[in-house]
């Protein structure tokens, strides 16, 4: 499905021409196990993190992985990369808990958050889990709770205000000039003195975390060159560098670049092609220099494979003729963390669904109806430029390519599988399924029960082929079991 992706080796097809990946036939799991379903694949996740692992201990061995538990929150995800020596990025006591009981050690876990509740930081502190402090503000009720708690907390300075623009959607950028996270690269000099002031507060490095789909390696080179700048202004004023922390984003491949080039050219030409819903130039922006439009969105193409980037990040040279492994070695070389979550999981998934109805809307325009709604697909709503390669997963021959908008089943117009069209490999019909690939990462992050639907079970297909449930689909008790006047006894229909 993608150059020099995962894909392809692991395609097959059964002999009632159904979808086959890593042996097992995607319509049998979801007649199963019902749908929408997610599949994770246990084989891909560890692929990704042994390239990451091998091409770290190869270009920098002082090196700490840390997975962003929130792209993909599961047990046996997290048990399956404690088991490999991975770490954890969390971002709330919940994930703290949940990582911790799949095995993850606290020396190896980052917290983040831009709003940690008492309890969060009393927990860490407690464990010596390293903290980024975020916002400036959080560096007092930190050093309020180690002072009542009698130990010291250990932290990181997040950071944001670089001057990153256009690097990937607006609603995932963290760390440019407009976030909501981090403590301004402008004020570090007065934050590091104000540490050393605190008399519980342990400095132990610098933290960034660029946003999520990065696909142009010179953000990295930006950020890393500010951040090895004010290392070394905070070593001169007393504030130890022991790690610095990269973060997360870098972006996978959706589509291969040829393709993702024609659709970008599509989107923008779209009041004559009709290309995005309303016509809308989603991911676009007006250019007042150029009179033209530029595009601001995500890329859904990535050059870089997970072992390539940090090949490229530590050896090729970059701001006066040196490298990254060379500008740390000037700093003590300090640990290195990244923080990877869609890189590690988003290409290891797919998401089933089930066709409703093949229709036209009043334009005229062919649309799609899916018994799932963007409630189960998060990037559907948080980010419009959104798109996944999909294909009708039972009778896969190829007929006559099929252009159509995808829509769930939710009472709401904006309820699209992304804003703009898209390709499957013949004119769908009533019952069919369709595969949505690349969707291991944050599709669940805005999961809820809207209309009352039930949230997708997930199902994960395990290196020998062999499959298991890992979250059940919700039964009708499971959606109202918040309710304190309701039971399924009384309910008027039995589901």
């Amino acid at each position: 499905m993608q150059d020099e992706g995962p894909w392809d080796k692991y395609l097959d097809r059964t002999e009632d021409d159904h979808r086959k990946i890593y042996g097992v036939d995607m319509v049998e799991l979801a007649v199963q196990y019902g749908t929408p379903l997610y599949v994770l694949f246990e084989n891909i996740i560890a692929e990704n993190h042994a390239k990451y692992r091998d091409a770290l201990e190869k270009e920098y061995s002082n090196y700490l992985i840390c997975y962003a538990v929130k792209a993909n929150t599961n047990f046996d995800v997290l048990r399956l990369l404690a088991e490999s020596g991975c770490g954890a990025d969390v971002a709330s006591e919940y994930e703290l808990r949940i990582a911790l009981d799949a095995g993850i050690r606290p020396e190896k876990i980052r917290a983040n958050g831009n709003c940690k509740s008492e309890f969060y930081l009393e927990e860490c502190i407690k464990r010596e889990i390293v903290i980024n402090v975020d916002p400036e503000e959080e560096l007092e009720v930190i050093n309020e709770i180690s002072q009542k708690l009698g130990i010291s907390a250990k932290i990181n300075l997040r950071l944001s205000g670089f001057p990153l623009e256009y690097i990937t959607s607006s609603a995932i950028t963290t760390s440019s000039e407009w976030s909501k996270f981090g403590i301004s690269v402008g004020r570090a000099d007065r934050v590091f003195r104000k540490v050393r002031d605190m008399e519980w507060l342990v400095p132990n490095g610098l933290m960034v975390h660029l946003g999520s789909q990065i696909t142009d390696i010179t953000a990295y080179y930006t950020v890393l060159d500010i951040m090895i700048d004010l290392a070394k202004k905070g070593q001169n004023t007393g504030f130890e560098i022991h790690e610095i922390d990269l973060g997360g984003g870098l972006g996978i491949q959706y589509f291969d670049q040829e393709e993702w080039a024609s659709i970008k050219t599509k989107i923008k030409n779209t009041a004559k092609q009709n290309y995005t819903w309303a016509d809308e130039p989603t991911g676009y922006k007006y250019s007042p220099e150029s009179g033209d439009l530029e595009w601001t969105g995500e890329e859904l193409y990535c050059p870089h494979t997970q072992d390539g980037f940090i090949k490229r990040l530590f050896n090729e040279r970059y701001s006066g003729g040196r490298t990254f492994r060379e500008k740390f070695e000037d700093i003590g070389s300090p640990r290195f963390v990244i923080e990877p979550g869609r890189s590690m999981v988003g290409n290891a998934g797919v998401t089933i669904a089930r066709i409703c109805h093949v229709s036209n809307t009043p334009l005229g325009h062919n649309i799609v109806h899916l018994d799932a709604g963007v409630n189960i697909n998060t990037f559907g709503t948080a980010v419009p430029e959104q798109l996944h390669r999909i294909e009708i997963a039972n009778n896969i021959e190829i007929g006559e390519p099929f252009e159509t908008f995808v829509a769930g089943n939710l009472c709401f117009t904006g309820d699209l599988f992304g804003k703009i069209k898209n390709r499957l490999n013949r004119r769908p019909k009533r019952g069919d399924y369709i595969l949505f690939y690349d969707t291991g990462a944050y599709s669940d992050f805005f999961a809820s029960n809207a209309n009352s639907f039930p949230r997708p079970g997930k199902v994960m297909v395990a290196k020998d082929g062999t499959h298991r449930l890992l979250e059940k689909r919700e039964e009708l008790s499971d959606v109202f079991a918040r309710e304190q006047n309701w039971s399924k006894k009384s309910a008027p229909i039995g589901i």
